[in-house]
């Protein structure tokens, strides 16, 4: 990512790239969606940030190319709404570290949130521990460096190192395992690209065991 930047700079970046992440998996593509990737993706190919971010990009991009609306729509369908396809993957960290729904993971992460003072809205039904919630909260905890930005940093920190990290690990592995799944092992490959910079960026890559 850009050195030059400066600290309002940066965290403009950091937040559109958190909405570009979180469109991938917070509902079904549409058709003003899958221009707006093919745009952004078109401009990331002509820039170098990280070997394995780098990697991805152009695998998406060539994908977008490759596959239609219609493509994307069945997989996503497949993959993360239809609760009767046996190609379903799961994303909430209670899945992955106890092995169902609302275990004790995602009571561990709700008294994080109630520390950090973020609570979810209530006309949301998604479960805290899900994946484009943690990436809202990750943006929210970005946004509020401008007040209190050695405070957010510990926040961001504990959820990249705690959750997002660890579950996103388990997400990508379960995804590749999918024979199914071309676009989203992809999008989820950028993901956790770019999990690792923010690591570098918040420190959280100095506090990982």
């Amino acid at each position: 990512m850009n050195n030059n930047l400066n600290e309002k700079q940066l965290i403009r970046v950091r937040l559109r790239f958190f909405d570009l992440l979180k469109s991938f998996f917070i509902d079904e593509p549409d058709a003003e969606k899958m221009s707006r990737w093919r745009g952004t993706f078109a401009a990331l190919t002509k820039e170098k940030v990280d070997p394995g971010l780098d990697k991805a990009t152009q695998e998406i991009n060539q994908l977008l190319t490759d596959k239609s609306l219609n493509d994307l729509q069945e997989e996503y369908y497949q993959l993360f709404s239809n609760p009767f396809s046996s190609e379903q993957v799961e994303n909430t960290v209670s899945y992955y570290v106890d092995g169902h729904h609302y275990g004790p993971a995602l009571a561990k992460l709700r008294s994080f949130l109630a520390t950090a003072g973020l609570e979810k809205n209530a006309t949301i039904t998604d479960s805290e521990d899900s994946l484009v919630i943690m990436l809202d909260v990750l943006s929210t905890l970005i946004k509020e460096e401008k007040n209190n930005p050695e405070t957010a940093r510990s926040y961001q920190q504990t959820l990249l190192n705690d959750y997002l990290v660890p579950f996103t690990d388990r997400f990508v592995t379960a995804l590749k395992q999918n024979e199914t799944a071309y676009f989203y092992t992809a999008c989820g490959s950028f993901l956790r690209g770019y999990l690792e910079l923010e690591k570098g960026l918040t420190g959280a890559a100095d506090n990982s065991n």
